[in-house]
């Protein structure tokens, strides 16, 4: 399967930081690296065996792993699980240095297609109501906060563009704007804690996007059983929209829209989008409503 995701130093900024620097490269070109490799050992991550904590997904693996060779992004990977010594990233959302181990069972990544775009944006210091933008976590590692990718997406769609392609990251005490609201969506509110996460950079790209309505998979909507189990072998929204998208052979998700109520529902038996669908019905799921695919 494939996939691509995600992953930010004073309190006042300039207006140079308000508006962020523009970064462009070169014309869309795409290379492929099979077997990809750091420090002589082909990459992945310790998923499925670890679903939470402080692990990076494949996609987040992918992402980085194209980063560090100097293109924009991960077009899309492949992934097989398997026995073996592998290089791993130590850290959450791509961001640590990279580690080899070996266990039983783990998502190596067999291929990943990388990219270099020429409609990427860079925002350095991104502010949000003269302050610069982050998340309570880590201080905060679950509940109704978003993420530092939803974070950065959210920043990037609110100024008109169609995603966040990367992010960089630093954990700091400061001043900041958050979302007040999981996956991305809720009002921006400021606050200051100890420990959380900043956004230093974020790099938006645009693209052209397909919005589903009441998407659906093997005749049933779409859903996640959170908000009934906010940790485990579940997929989050993001992961259950980014997995539908991909599914439809999409670049990725641009944003989605959710209800809670009781239905009959298709998700992803598994963590981080990965594992098949399946259908049952609950009372008081996350039902995804409408999904926005990006397609190039």
């Amino acid at each position: 399967m494939s996939r691509r995701s995600s992953g930010l130093p004073s309190l006042f900024v300039s207006l140079l930081f308000v508006v962020g620097f523009a970064s462009t490269a070169n014309a869309d070109t795409y290379q492929t690296y099979v077997t990809p490799k750091v420090n002589g050992y082909q990459i992945g991550t310790y998923l499925p065996n670890q679903p939470a904590g402080n692990f990076s997904s494949a996609a987040d693996t992918a992402r980085r792993f194209c980063q560090d060779q100097g293109h924009s992004g991960a077009q899309s990977f492949t992934t097989a699980l398997r026995s073996v010594a592998y290089t791993y990233i130590v850290g959450t959302n791509g961001v640590g240095p990279w580690n080899t181990t070996g266990n039983a069972n783990v998502t190596m990544i067999e291929t990943v297609t990388c990219f270099n775009s020429s409609s990427d944006t860079t925002y350095t210091a991104p502010t949000v109501n003269s302050y610069q933008v982050g998340t309570v976590q880590p201080s905060q590692p679950a509940g109704n906060y978003s993420t530092p990718a939803d974070t950065a997406r959210r920043f990037c769609q609110d100024r008109g563009h169609t995603g966040a392609r990367s992010f960089t990251s630093a954990i700091r005490g400061s001043a900041y704007t958050y979302i007040v609201g999981a996956n991305g969506v809720g009002p921006w509110n400021t606050t200051g804690n100890s420990n959380v996460t900043m956004l230093e950079t974020i790099t938006c790209f645009d693209g052209t996007v397909l919005t589903y309505t009441t998407p659906i998979v093997n005749g049933y909507q779409v859903g996640t059983i959170q908000p009934n189990y906010p940790t485990g072998n579940y997929s989050t929204p993001v992961d259950t929209a980014r997995r539908f998208c991909r599914d439809l052979n999409h670049v990725d998700v641009g944003s989605f829209t959710t209800a809670i109520r009781g239905s009959a529902y298709t998700y992803i038996v598994g963590a981080n989008g990965v594992g098949n669908w399946n259908t049952t019905g609950n009372s008081n799921v996350t039902m995804l409503e409408t999904i926005t695919c990006i397609t190039q």
